[in-house]
This record gives C-alpha cells, sequence and structure tokens, in this order.
C-alpha cells in the first residue's frame, strides 16, 4: 500500500463540506428501487403489490410503503441446475431522493424465494446503468433483465416469491445499498417446472475459519463446466442478495477436468461486514454455495506507531509504520511544529492493512516539523504524536578506493543523506566545478531508512583519463569525493602505516603477461632501500603483490612494466608510527552492482603457485552460471583477478584453492 499527499477533497481533517457532500449524496441516491411502469398480464408471470420496509445507508433513516412487483420467468420448463430468465420491473419506492444528481452509477437486484420443487433464495441482477435523480421525485429506474439457476437437485414445480429488492448505487468512489423488503401482502409472482436429468451438481469448499476482508479466500470444487470462466459472489446467509462487487478480485479457474481452483480477494472492510455469509460460484451452467464467515481485524491492544529514524535533514522520507488498527481504515499522517499547529501541506494518507498495521511515507518538507501525528479516520480518540528532530545536511562520500576504469564499476557509501529520497550522481572537475550527470553511464545508489547512502556507479566508457570529483546529489544534500578514472591504476591496501607494514599492491589495466617491478619512491622520486618486487601480470592485465615498507623516507610505491611499454604507476603512501596493520585477506571491489559488473577478486595468505578457482555462488551455495576464472597464486601467497558477474541468481563470490589444502573464502556480492 503507497502513501501519498492528501489531494484537495481526499480523506483526512478539515474536510466537513466533503463529509456534508457525501452524506446527502447517498440520501440523494442510495434509495432508487422503482419504476412507475405498470404491468400488463403476461403468461408465466405475475405481479404483487406487497408493504415494503427500505433501510437506508448511512444513517439516513427507513421507510415503509407499498411498491409494485412484476416479474416474468422463462422458461416454463428447465433442466435441474438449469438456468432461468427473469425480467423485472418494480414500482416507486416509498423512499425519495433529497439531492438531484446526475448519471449515477446503479445496479437494482431482486431476491426470489423458491418453494416446492426447490428450496431456498436466488437472485436476479440487473445491469448497471447511468441514472438522472430528481430531487423529491419518484426515482424511474427501467426494467431489467437476469438470469438466476436453480438448483441441481430441484424436481417439478418452483414456485418464485419476492424477498426484497436492493439497490446498490456508487457515489464519490463509495458504493452504498439501500435494501427495501417485503413484510406484509407478498406473494408469488411465477412458477418453473424443473424436470429433466441434468448432470451430477458442482462441489464447492471454501474456508470453515473466518476470513478478513481485503484477503484471499481460497476456494475448491469439483465437477464443474471444463473450460469455463466462474465467477464468485457474496450472498446474506439465507441465499439472497448476491453480490460479486463484494469480492475485489479473483484468479478462479476451471480446468479440463472440470476441477475448481484459485482465489477470490474479498473487498475492503466497508463493503463487506462482519457476518455469516455463502459464497456462490457460477460458470454460466452451474453453480454452488458454500458457507462462508467474515470477521474483520479488531485491535488486541492500543496502537503504537514508530518511525524509522527521529531526526534526519528537510527532504528525508520517513517510512511511519502503526499496528493494531482497525483494518481498511484511513490513517491520516502529519507533520506538528513545535507549538503543536498541523502543518498541512506535509499531510499524507493511507489505510490500514488487513491485519491492523499501516506504512506511510512522510516528507519532512518543512523545517518547522517538530513531530509527527497519526490518527485513525480523523477520530480524537486515536491521536498519536511522536518526535522528530530536522538536522543539517551531513552528507559524507566515500568512493572506496577512488580508482576505477571507464566503463566499469565502483563502489559508494557514505553517512547523513536524507532517507527514502532517490540519489542522482555526476563527474565534476577535480574542484566540482563543470558536473556532467552524462559522465556517470549507470548507478545503483540508494538511501537507506538510516541516511546511509550505499550502491555503484559506473563512469561512462568515453571518460579521458584524469582526476574528477564525483558528485551525489539527494534532496537538499549534496558531497563530493575525489576519483581517478584511469585504465591504467594501482591501489595500495593499506595506502598508510607505520614501518614493516605488508602494503598489498592491487593492479588493473596493464599488458597481459608482463612483468612488473614494484618499488618503493622517495619525495625526490629516488628509490628508496627496499628491495625491489616483481609479479606477472594475469590475462585481465590484473595481479597482486605484496611490499613491505621498510623505509622510512617512503612517500610512494611505484609500479612499472618490464621490457613493455613500459607503463608506470605510482600510489601514495605515508609511514606513520605504530604497530603494522594485518593487511586484506580476501575482498571484492564493488561488493555489489547490476548484471555486468565486472568484480576485482584479491585474495592473500593462500599457498604459493597454487592454482585458485574463483565461482559465482547462489544463496542456496550452488553454482551460478557464470564460467569460473583460475589464477595462479603469486609466491606471497596473494593473487587478484577479475570476475564478471552475469548471473541475476549471484549472491557471493567464492574463491578455492585447487588440488593443495583446498582453502575456501567467500563473500557476498549484491545483484543491483
Amino acid at each position: 500500500m503507497f502513501a501519498h499527499r492528501r489531494p484537495t477533497g481526499g480523506p483526512g481533517r478539515r474536510r466537513p463540506a466533503l463529509r456534508r457532500a457525501v452524506a446527502l449524496g447517498a440520501g440523494a441516491v442510495l434509495v432508487w428501487t422503482g419504476s412507475a411502469v405498470a404491468l400488463a398480464p403476461l403468461a408465466h408471470a405475475g405481479t404483487i403489490t406487497p408493504t415494503v420496509h427500505c433501510t437506508l445507508p448511512a444513517g439516513q433513516g427507513q421507510a415503509d410503503g407499498p411498491q409494485q412487483f412484476g416479474v416474468e420467468l422463462t422458461p416454463d420448463v428447465v433442466d435441474p441446475g438449469g438456468k432461468v430468465h427473469a425480467k423485472v420491473t418494480l414500482g416507486p419506492s416509498p423512499a425519495t431522493s433529497g439531492l438531484s444528481l446526475s448519471d449515477v452509477p446503479t445496479t437494482p437486484s431482486l431476491d426470489l424465494a423458491m418453494s416446492g420443487g426447490a428450496t431456498g433464495t436466488v437472485t436476479v441482477t440487473g445491469p448497471q446503468i447511468n441514472l438522472d435523480v430528481p430531487s423529491g421525485k419518484p426515482i424511474e429506474i427501467p426494467p431489467y433483465e437476469g438470469d438466476f439457476l436453480i438448483p441441481a437437485d430441484a424436481s417439478g414445480p418452483i414456485t418464485f416469491t419476492p424477498l426484497r429488492n436492493l439497490t446498490r448505487t456508487k457515489v464519490l468512489g463509495s458504493t452504498y445499498e439501500t435494501a427495501c423488503t417485503v413484510t406484509a401482502g407478498g406473494g408469488p409472482v411465477g412458477t418453473v417446472t424443473a424436470e429433466g436429468s441434468a448432470g451430477k451438481p458442482a462441489t464447492l469448499i471454501a474456508p470453515t475459519a473466518p476470513v478478513r476482508p481485503s484477503t484471499a479466500v481460497t476456494l475448491a470444487g469439483s465437477r464443474w463446466t471444463a473450460g469455463a470462466t466462474p465467477v464468485p459472489s457474496l450472498c446474506a446467509a439465507d441465499g439472497g442478495g448476491c453480490d460479486a462487487g463484494k469480492f475485489a478480485d479473483s484468479s478462479l479457474a476451471i480446468d479440463g477436468s472440470g476441477q475448481l481452483t484459485g482465489n477470490a480477494v474479498l473487498a475492503a472492510a466497508g463493503a463487506v461486514p462482519d457476518g455469516s455469509y455463502l459464497v456462490k460460484v457460477g460458470d454460466g451452467t452451474k453453480e454452488a454455495t458454500a458457507p462462508l464467515t467474515v470477521r474483520a481485524f479488531a485491535p488486541a491492544g492500543p496502537r503504537t506507531i514508530a518511525l524509522s529514524r527521529s531526526s534526519g535533514p528537510v527532504g528525508s522520507v520517513i517510512t511511519v509504520t502503526g499496528s493494531d488498527y482497525y483494518q481498511d481504515r484511513w490513517i491520516n499522517t502529519v507533520g506538528l511544529d513545535a507549538t503543536g499547529a498541523t502543518l498541512d501541506d506535509t499531510a499524507v494518507y493511507v489505510k490500514s492493512r488487513p491485519d491492523g498495521t499501516f506504512s506511510a511515507d512522510f516528507t519532512v518538507s518543512d523545517p518547522a516539523v517538530a513531530a509527527i501525528q497519526v490518527d485513525e479516520g480523523n477520530d480524537p480518540a486515536t491521536l498519536l504524536t511522536t518526535p522528530f528532530t530536522v538536522t543539517e545536511a551531513t552528507a559524507t562520500l566515500s568512493a572506496g578506493a577512488a580508482k576505477v576504469k571507464p566503463g566499469s564499476t565502483i563502489g559508494v557509501s557514505g553517512d547523513g543523506w536524507p532517507s527514502g529520497v532517490t540519489p542522482s550522481a555526476a563527474l565534476c572537475a577535480v574542484d566540482g566545478t563543470g558536473c556532467d550527470a552524462a559522465g556517470i553511464s549507470g548507478s545503483t545508489l540508494r538511501i537507506a531508512a538510516d541516511g546511509t547512502l550505499a550502491g555503484t556507479v559506473t563512469p561512462a566508457g568515453s571518460t579521458p583519463r584524469g582526476v574528477y570529483a564525483l558528485r551525489v546529489t539527494a534532496g537538499v544534500s549534496e558531497a563530493l569525493t575525489q576519483l581517478t578514472v584511469s585504465p591504467t591504476f594501482v591501489v595500495l591496501t593499506p595506502a598508510a602505516g607505520p614501518k614493516g607494514t605488508a602494503v598489498t599492491v592491487l593492479g588493473q589495466g596493464f599488458a597481459k603477461v608482463a612483468t612488473v617491478s614494484i618499488t618503493g619512491l622517495r619525495a625526490d622520486g629516488s628509490r628508496t632501500s627496499d628491495p625491489v618486487r616483481t609479479k606477472v601480470v594475469g590475462l585481465d592485465g590484473a595481479f597482486s603483490q605484496t611490499f613491505t615498507v621498510g623505509a622510512a623516507d617512503t612517500v610512494a610505491i611505484q609500479v612499472r612494466e618490464v621490457l613493455v611499454n613500459p607503463r608506470t604507476e605510482t600510489a601514495a603512501f605515508t609511514v606513520q608510527d605504530g604497530t603494522a596493520p594485518a593487511g586484506a585477506a580476501f575482498a571484492l571491489s564493488p561488493p555489489e552492482g547490476p548484471p555486468g559488473t565486472v568484480v576485482q577478486v584479491t585474495g592473500k595468505g593462500f599457498a604459493p603457485v597454487a592454482t585458485v578457482s574463483v565461482t559465482g555462488r547462489t544463496a542456496s551455495g550452488a553454482r551460478t552460471s557464470d564460467p569460473y576464472v583460475t589464477r595462479v597464486i603469486g609466491l606471497d601467497g596473494t593473487f587478484a583477478l577479475n570476475f564478471t558477474v552475469r548471473d541475476p541468481a549471484t549472491a557471493s563470490i567464492r574463491a578455492c584453492e585447487v588440488l593443495v589444502n583446498g582453502k575456501v573464502v567467500q563473500k557476498m556480492f549484491t545483484v543491483s
């Protein structure tokens, strides 16, 4: 269920004029039950003029008086379980309209009691029509026609007697019912004889436990018409007043063997009051009923509300949740200022779910918001308020290793962002000017409820080599972080540490199978006294090698291809005081991304010269459809390779040593 800003005239407080209009509209159009047309005598037809008692909706009272019922039934003889066609003409109703309205959608129906060759109640329902309703004058509903089925076990003459007529009208998006029940002077209007040998009756199985409005009701049965379309309706316990509109949706189907399966979703609690009903299913040839008890959710304890976060900057979208509310009720959510005054422009509304819970997305659009207030259906007795603090926008941003190849993906993170807002990214000059959204060809950035930013960005494949600023914007919040885009680069892990630190040097974009030399550099560009390390580059242009920083005057580590281009890449290193930290053991960069993301997989502490195999894994631990990638581990126990995640079922990436000690490591990967 989604939350929307409350439109003018929508459900919520401060709309007494609308509520009066709804009440007047109901009084005007919910009492239509007849026409002034009289019936001439017809074969197999009858006319009676009993006294009826009309019950008006929306608390508008009751009315009593005479009303004419005319019914013509055809054919004279029908198979048990067969279809009867009825033409209905009604006289004016005792109730009248108090307001003139135009083109009001109206659906009439008539309940008939059966006696003799069958018992129970059948309903004749006419098509929906649009009527003009004059004020203070009898409402004339044109004659209508409809079909119904007699029971499959019917035998002999069946007499039909009107019980009540029911008019359903739609006013301002809601459906209202006016029932006029025969109280005196009634009698039969026609007889149909059930003869012949129809097939066995269909069966219908419905839940025996109470079901809630707005929920799916599972139905089943057998001996239905193969391939026919089943239509569910809800009837009163006596079988009358059947209404297909009391089911909002249906997935019922009949297979080739006549088996009925599927669900029918009940309408909301306002349309289906608590009570005992019959659910009826018809397929055009057969129909069957089964008892059904409807009982809406009722709170077992006091109402409660909670916020996804209690503070945040302007622009944050806060998720407001609640429990122990009556189901299918309008829940109004609005901001209050420090004095307790309502900030109208912040109001949103949703309906409570069948389990009495609700969830609404509340946008902190006004810096004056000091609290969030919730009520159920404008009832002051249900008001709940919880404080909220508007904070300054202090968004932070980090781009992981801060180096990426054009067209490749890099992980991005941050804190202090407005929750619920979709962030956007752009590539800017290093000083933050000249930002271009087209410089980012892809983004999976998102902001969690606590204001945490996560996801990936992909610089366009045509991005020239250089140092840029990545800008992320969400609402009024904005942050920049440096990002190097280059087809060849080196990343140090860690990039700072005391003497003796074992630095994992990761390279990307180097010549395949080339040898690279790794050296320390002083501030003047000369080499330090630390021994040179070498490594053979993989077929994907990636490598990993451990370099121990022993020289206190080290300011950078340089990687140079030997006997090839030779390309040179340098990354800064800061010598600090303290104890040398442990290096990374196994890492993925980035740790998430859409299908097609190239992930740099690095490992440390593996068996030297062993072969490592890297595969994608599903949530169950099975291998994905992506090809595995292998690499020979260096003498220092490190490796680096690129693994392309194409299978959307990928949940993690696993590295295994082959034919050695079988070391296995695994990291989660999120397909976004």
